[in-house]
């Protein structure tokens, strides 16, 4: 084979394959990166957790993201964390500036005997991230959108109490009562804050494309913020800033496989902080 039918070859992997600004990434591991993902992890310890999320984050990347070179830059990491641990990217290793890497590295440090499933959901979120500051508008999942899944991942890690939760009926986002019961609780707790910072994050269960998913996830968000402001205002309850977001049926909080209509999977959580 000559030089310039080697070369095309070699480009025409690379665009089918994507690019890549993750460490670790490397255009050979895409021929054997779809095995990987069907494979199974074992394990309740942290490693294994840890292995098993980066496994998903690759998953993500590969179906999702349809770019197999950041999915092997996971896979790498799966891989280490399940022949014994891998520390979290810093910021300096993606080139990107980001506040928090100490304290994401002392909190997962802390907990994660007590609580390995979440503090291992912490780390790979903190890569998850850092590679959405690092790819910008070409993420899949915005660096808004990656920091709040961060932010819920620590407070779990951390042992943080739950959030209040309002549930929805099947392909559905209007407030029924007992979900306008569990808001009126909210801005009822909000009178202890100063400047209360409320987050809303909606989710779904896996009946439905993820695409369809997401969308119906922001509008159950978007519903509850309406109807918390509408409650605050009437009960002249100062608020601060109210973010949303939807997560479709990524964070499950019953683990189903595809299309099954869970009830406690349709539901937006609600957090409060200052």
């Amino acid at each position: 084979m000559n030089m310039i039918s080697r070369m095309t070859m070699a480009a025409a992997a690379l665009a089918v394959a994507g690019c890549s600004s993750l460490p670790g990434a490397n255009l050979g591991g895409t021929f054997t990166a779809e095995s990987y993902l069907g494979t199974s992890i074992e394990g309740g310890d942290f490693n294994a957790a840890l292995a098993r999320e980066y496994q998903g984050l690759a998953n993500r990347s590969a179906t999702q993201d349809v770019n197999w070179m950041d999915a092997t830059a996971y896979i790498a990491k799966s891989e280490a964390a399940a022949n014994g641990g891998v520390a979290p990217w810093s910021p300096a290793d993606l080139g990107v500036s980001a506040d928090g890497y100490e304290k994401t590295v002392a909190t997962i440090t802390e907990n994660a005997a007590a609580r390995p499933a979440e503090c291992a959901r912490a780390q790979a979120y903190w890569d998850q991230y850092l590679e959405s500051l690092a790819e910008g508008a070409l993420a899949c999942i915005s660096a808004e959108d990656a920091k709040a899944m961060l932010d819920d991942a620590l407070k779990a890690c951390a042992g943080v109490s739950a959030d209040y939760v309002v549930y929805f009926g099947f392909d559905r986002y209007d407030i029924t009562k007992a979900a306008q019961e569990v808001i009126n609780e909210v801005v009822e707790a909000m009178r202890a804050y100063a400047e209360p910072l409320v987050s809303i994050v909606g989710h779904t269960d896996t009946v439905g494309t993820f695409e369809y998913n997401q969308k119906l996830s922001e509008r159950r968000a978007e519903a509850v913020k309406k109807a918390l402001l509408a409650r605050a205002a009437a009960q002249n309850v100062k608020v601060g800033n109210v973010t949303t977001a939807g997560r479709s049926e990524a964070e499950l909080a019953v683990p189903t496989p595809d299309n099954v209509r869970e009830p406690r999977n349709r539901r937006a959580t609600i957090a409060i902080s200052e």
